[in-house]
């Protein structure tokens, strides 16, 4: 689907970004690299249907979209750990430039997702979506597209220490949350953040995939 030219990624909003001398946090504490995504995949999810059954009134709608952000990553055995067959926790925080055509409606979307006992040596997933309200509020148009995901990136921490990266700014793809550029979203010319990210179990997908997700 061809995104219409309302939607076409605002100069004033991205160039900006790119040509920015990026002002960066203070340099993350990385600690040994735990986490190795292998991909991040955006796509557009209707909202599910479930079909019921006893005395509940069936009610006419029209499923919306969602966009759909799913890290694929892969969790490495700390050095020294020999026994654990399992990292106890492990916190993803996300970074998602949703762009607007308006200037003021540009949002960066943020959210903390902890993962218990993720297996080691083993594929992985991990997940968050934007709402159909949030599409709205921020677009003006209530179709998702995975175009208006303009950056997204994911740090993921144990205790206080990064173990694991992903960013995909204006300078491309990043694995290392020290390179000039790789947290875009600290960039004075940033849009505001939002923590309007949502978890699997705060969406109506909650219930599906089974053990697909971490």
């Amino acid at each position: 689907m061809k995104l219409p030219s309302r939607f076409a990624i605002s100069a004033f909003v991205l160039a900006g970004l790119t040509a920015a001398s990026f002002a960066q946090d203070a340099p993350a504490k990385v600690k040994e690299k735990l986490v190795e995504f292998k991909d991040i995949k955006i796509a557009v999810q209707k909202t599910p249907d479930f079909a019921t059954k006893g005395t509940t009134t069936e009610k006419r709608w029209k499923p919306k979209d969602w966009i759909e952000i799913e890290p694929e990553f892969k969790t490495e055995r700390p050095a020294g750990e020999k026994k654990s067959e399992v990292v106890p926790e492990l916190t993803f925080k996300y970074y998602v430039f949703l762009n607007s055509s308006v200037k003021e409606n540009a949002r960066v979307l943020t959210a903390e997702v902890t993962h218990t006992n993720v297996p080691i040596d083993e594929v992985s997933h991990s997940v968050v979506y934007i709402s159909p309200s949030t599409i709205l509020k921020v677009t003006g148009r209530p179709e998702g597209n995975v175009s208006l995901v303009s950056y997204f990136a994911v740090e993921v921490v144990a205790g206080s220490e990064t173990v694991g990266f992903y960013s995909k700014g204006p300078k491309g793809v990043s694995k290392n949350p020290n390179e000039n550029g790789a947290k875009w979203w600290s960039a004075s010319t940033a849009p505001p953040q939002e923590p309007a990210l949502l978890s699997k179990p705060q969406s109506p997908f909650g219930p599906l995939w089974g053990d697909f997700h971490a």
